[in-house]
């Protein structure tokens, strides 16, 4: 395959990063439900860092969609086309996201209750990205079941991140502390989505490499 297509499962790995620079740059935003005037303080005192991670995070969104199709090209069938579907709407969730994010960063002086409604919507914008993300793994898992194309064992991880997203669903019911929204359950699984995504571009560039080989 040429140069150019045997590194785009690399993908992968870069909106990984990209998207793990959420909370690196600049500390957690406070959760839903936290103070308005907590919420209008955190956003001006950490400007700057919350503008560079939108840029961070809608890159991230457009390499998670570039490495979705890529990995729907290497399986061809049902389920790494519904994963492709899953990709691109949590995609446009956290473009969402970064929509009331930049928002907030983008005034110096934020009204306290816009401030509020802003991050709790960017917050429950986190939480509702668990459904597409749940499709997008799962149906990632069930790809890679009755296929050789890559190994199984790399779709159980996809399940295990699955069922950590299922988990997640507890801060639905929870309106403030660690367990709710963009809270403890919601930073662990989406640790495991990126998790995930790194170990299946490497096993997928390793994998290209090979098959580029020449035989012995």
């Amino acid at each position: 395959m040429p140069a150019v297509t045997r590194w785009l499962p690399a993908s992968g790995i870069l909106a990984a990063v990209a998207l793990a620079l959420t909370g690196l740059i600049s500390p957690p935003p406070p959760l839903a439900g936290a103070p308005a005037a907590d919420i209008a303080t955190y956003y001006l005192n950490h400007r700057a860092g919350l503008e560079i991670e939108s840029v961070a995070d809608g890159i991230g969104a457009m390499l998670l969609v570039v490495f979705a199709a890529v990995f729907h090209s290497r399986i061809r069938t049902m389920p790494s086309m519904t994963a492709f579907v899953g990709a691109a709407i949590l995609a446009a969730c956290v473009l969402v996201q970064v929509a009331a994010f930049h928002a907030l960063a983008f005034r110096p002086n934020p009204d306290p209750t816009r401030a509020a409604l802003l991050n709790d919507l960017q917050s429950f914008t986190f939480q509702v990205a668990t459904f597409p993300t749940i499709l997008f793994l799962g149906a990632a898992a069930a790809a890679f079941f009755g296929t050789r194309t890559l190994p199984n064992w790399v779709g159980f991880l996809a399940a295990t991140a699955a069922a950590l997203q299922v988990v997640a669903w507890i801060s639905f019911f929870a309106p403030s502390g660690i367990l709710a929204a963009g809270g403890l359950l919601d930073i662990v699984s989406f640790a495991a989505l990126l998790a995930w995504l790194v170990v299946c571009s490497i096993v997928m560039l390793v994998q290209a490499r090979t098959v580029e080989s020449p035989a012995a």
